[in-house]
């Protein structure tokens, strides 16, 4: 007995030390914070008030969009009136609670705003090469450090995809970049979008979002052209009078 308890503790040592060569159980106490949580964009950041570097034509037609907001009296876009999806990048940008879930081999993102996941695969290195072009198009990422770099393309072409913009492509091609600040309260989104087709270089916006707390969920949100309430959401659009 009095050797035992001699020897514990160097085997507590030892064990130590042995547990310290183990990958992630060192450092499992000082890992950093993780995506995965329930987040909420952060106020400043909602509606993206920097003008895209369009190309003349859809600055023209973003011109005229924001004459039929502005001037004529149109809340609801289009697409919104059809309640089709909101694809990205609105997926990523609009005051809807979003979800962040990750699991071995993906990142899924769920939006309150949206009835489609939208998945990051993290074991693909390429495209899938016949996808076809999607409201939350393909997506692939890596992680460098602690961002998690994801890549985007094969977008379709129902509505826009840049902010602010009102005309359609399916050339567009988004990058993001997220990490966490504030010791994982904030997430910040980093997103470059090109697009040939309406863009004349690069385009990167900025996007904040606040964690939210640990026993938050996603609320049901439903789209219903016809629901009680509905119209008067665009009383004074004049498509208002339109049957849906």
């Amino acid at each position: 007995m009095i050797a035992l308890n001699h020897m514990t503790p160097l085997r507590l040592a030892g064990l130590a030390a042995a547990m310290a060569l183990v990958p992630g159980l060192a450092s499992a106490k000082a890992a950093a914070p993780r995506l995965t949580g329930m987040w909420l964009i952060s106020a400043k950041d909602y509606g993206h008030p920097e003008k895209p570097p369009f190309t003349p034509a859809a600055a023209s037609a973003s011109e005229r969009q924001r004459k039929a907001s502005e001037e004529q009296g149109q809340v609801l876009s289009d697409a919104a009136k059809k309640c089709l999806p909101i694809g990205m990048p609105g997926f990523m940008s609009n005051e809807f609670a979003l979800e962040i879930l990750e699991t071995p081999g993906r990142v899924t993102l769920l939006s309150e705003n949206s009835p489609l996941p939208r998945t990051v695969y993290l074991t693909e290195k390429t495209h899938t090469a016949d996808f076809q072009p999607g409201w939350n198009g393909h997506s692939i990422g890596h992680w460098e450090g602690a961002t998690l770099v994801v890549d985007t393309v094969a977008l379709n072409d129902r509505k826009s995809h840049v902010p602010r913009g009102v005309v359609v492509s399916d050339k567009t091609h988004i990058v993001e970049r997220l990490h966490l600040e504030n010791g994982g309260k904030l997430l910040v989104n980093e997103m470059t979008f090109e697009d040939p087709a309406i863009l004349t270089k690069p385009y990167t916006v900025t996007i904040h979002y606040d964690r939210m707390p640990k026993d938050a969920e996603l609320w049901e949100y439903a789209c219903e052209v016809d629901a009680e309430g509905w119209s008067e959401r665009y009383a004074h659009d004049p498509a208002a009078k339109l049957k849906p």
